[in-house]
Order: C-alpha cells, then sequence, then structure tokens
C-alpha cells in the first residue's frame, strides 16, 4: 500500500466513509501503536517506535502459527507477515507525517508550520506563555503572538517578499514598503498588505479563519489567484479599516463585514493626544452621522431621508461605536442593523 492510497484510506476514515473491512484495518493499526504518536518524531523515537511494533507482532505471529497445526507455516512466511504488520503501521504514521499539511485536522489541529524539509530557510516563534507576546521583524514590523500561537518568518525574508505564516491568533503593524509586499499565509487564504495595522485569528485550518483591518488596506485571497489586484468575489476580498472577512474553508467562500469593536481611524497619531470631542445640541441626525463615517471610516445610511433633520443632543465622545448609534437610535424611536460592512438606520421619526 502506497502513501497516496495510504492518505485516500485515512481520509475516507474520518470522514466516516470507509467499508467496515477498511475501518478495521485502520483501527487495528492504533491499536497495534497502543498509544498517541507525537508527530513530528525524532530519529530515536522513531528506532523505539520500530522496536515496540516488532515485539507486538512478532509473538502475535508465533501465536497465529502455533493455532494453526498441523499446518506449518514457512519461516520466510512468518518473518513477511510481522514485517508486513510493522510496514503497514510505520507507512500509516510516515505518510501521516510525511503528508501531515494535506490533512489539517487529523490530529485536531496542524501541529507544526514548517516541516522538516524546510526548517532551515525558516525561523519559528511559539508563545508558550499565558500572555502575548511581542516579535520584531528585520523590517522594523511588529508582531503580538497570542497564547499558543505559532509564526514562521522566512530567512530570506526582506530581501524580495516578506513572507510569514501563522497559526493561531496574532496582530501585525507593518512597516509600510511598497516594494516589498508582507504576506501571511494562514490556513488556506493569503493575506497582503504594504504597511498597515490588522488581526488575525487562524486557530484551526478545518474552522473559519478571520481577517480584521484597523488601519490601511489588506487584500484576502485564495492561493490560486494569480493577480490579488483583480480580485473575483469568491477568489478574495480587500478590506478597510474597521472592516473584517471571515473565511470558510468548508466552501471556499468569503464573507465581509464591520469588526467587532470599530475604531477611530482619524485620531490623533499621538497616544497621548485629546479624544475629538463628539458633543452636540440640537444638531440634525444627518450631520452627526456624517461625522461619524469620517471617524470611523464607514457607510451609515439612513432608511428615510425625513429622519436626517432630526436633532440630537448628547455628548458622544465616549462610548463605543455600537453604542453611540444606540443612542442616535433612541432619538428617532428607531434601529440599526450591520449589513455587510454598512450600517443602516431605521426610525420612526423625531420623539
Amino acid at each position: 500500500m502506497n502513501r497516496s492510497t495510504l492518505i485516500d484510506l485515512l481520509t475516507r476514515y474520518e470522514a466516516h466513509a470507509c467499508t467496515p473491512d477498511e475501518s478495521q484495518l485502520v483501527e487495528q493499526w492504533y491499536e497495534l501503536l497502543g498509544e498517541p504518536v507525537e508527530i513530528p518524531l525524532t530519529e530515536e523515537q522513531w528506532v523505539l517506535m520500530e522496536q515496540k511494533l516488532w515485539r507486538k507482532v512478532q509473538p502475535q505471529a508465533q501465536e497465529n502459527d502455533a493455532s494453526s497445526a498441523p499446518f506449518v507455516r514457512p519461516l520466510w512466511r512468518r518473518l513477511a507477515l510481522a514485517a508486513c504488520g510493522i510496514a503497514a503501521v510505520i507507512a500509516v504514521t510516515v505518510g501521516l507525517n510525511w503528508n501531515e499539511r494535506l490533512l489539517p485536522g487529523w490530529f485536531g489541529r496542524q501541529t507544526a508550520l514548517v516541516d522538516r524539509v524546510e526548517q532551515n530557510d525558516w525561523t519559528q516563534y511559539v508563545n508558550e506563555t499565558g500572555k502575548p507576546e511581542d516579535i520584531m521583524l528585520p523590517d522594523g514590523s511588529r508582531v503580538v503572538l497570542s497564547p499558543e500561537a505559532q509564526l514562521a518568518v522566512h530567512k530570506a525574508f526582506n530581501r524580495k517578499n516578506r513572507d510569514v505564516r501563522l497559526l493561531g491568533e496574532a496582530s501585525f503593524d507593518v512597516h509600510r514598503d511598497p516594494g516589498r509586499p508582507f504576506l501571511v499565509y494562514s490556513g488556506d487564504i493569503i493575506t497582503k498588505v504594504l504597511g498597515t495595522t490588522f488581526r488575525i485569528r487562524a486557530d484551526d485550518p478545518r474552522q473559519p479563519i478571520q481577517v480584521t483591518v484597523q488601519s490601511g488596506k489588506v487584500t484576502v485571497y485564495s492561493p490560486a489567484v494569480s493577480d490579488p489586484d483583480n480580485l473575483s468575489p469568491n477568489r478574495g476580498v480587500i478590506l478597510n479599516p474597521n472592516q473584517k472577512a471571515t473565511y470558510f474553508p468548508d466552501n471556499k467562500q468569503f464573507v465581509t463585514g464591520l469588526s467587532e469593536d470599530p475604531q477611530p481611524i482619524a485620531a490623533p497619531a499621538e497616544a497621548k493626544a485629546a479624544v475629538p470631542s463628539l458633543e452636540f445640541t440640537d444638531t440634525p441626525i444627518g450631520d452627526v452621522i456624517r461625522r461619524l463615517e469620517v471617524i470611523y471610516g464607514m457607510e451609515i445610511e439612513l432608511e428615510q431621508e425625513s429622519l436626517r433633520h432630526c436633532p440630537f443632543t448628547g455628548n458622544l465622545t465616549h462610548q463605543s461605536l455600537y453604542t453611540k448609534l444606540e443612542l442616535l437610535c433612541g432619538t428617532i424611536n428607531g434601529s440599526y442593523e450591520v449589513r455587510g460592512t454598512k450600517i443602516l438606520i431605521m426610525g420612526k421619526g423625531c420623539q
């Protein structure tokens, strides 16, 4: 049984699509191992596993020979059966290790971003602490790696492209360099930026991957795309500040929306600068909305044009965007909905 056949068998076993005989075969392999196998294995671990398998298979082969008397199986046949048993189990384990990236989720989650062949070309970071970890890249970009997340940085980083791989959650503050795109490979998608701040959550390749933009512009697309600057709707999306994209690997679709907590993009660059005042007195709601659109960089629509003239009095300086919207809706006895990357405000009229 070659590796491709084994991979096909194991894939169908995971999907509960095997025949009863095939399922029994896979289960016997793992029963023979007797304990979970942590991939990848060191050379010493491989040798110990082979020895363990041999000790288990050899007595079993001898017992089968004894129970089949008076027929005496030739010695070469007994050795061949034992060797086949060992080879089958090792082939399954080696096959999984060799093609681990083609079967994401078989072990619950991907265990490594870089395989053995590539290890000399990548620098790997793993956050094994319980708090976020700062990583400074050679180009001046900053990555905040969440607990249990992994980051791999290509050793040719900042020469031509700036390539990294991510498993888990991380925030990026990318140094702007139009001549060297910054590419983040996570699961089945690529995030391309020139210089911006954004966040990626890619905990499990089988689960939806989310990219949220704080500032700048981000392109998120499938590796099959040849021209990221000319995307079709089902191959990728372009995100602006306070927008997010969720990629669903099952149907390979992108869904765009607004971030959970939109932040002002027109705020002063200095961290200690005063927050822009949003205090209004009998100000038409239409004017308030235009101010919010500029600050948050998004489109906010009123369902009825007549609502624009309703007066609003209040201080919206320190609330979150969604709380601001709720206060506005209270003035017009209405509500709001997030529709994609836009917000629609509906109401019955001025109080």
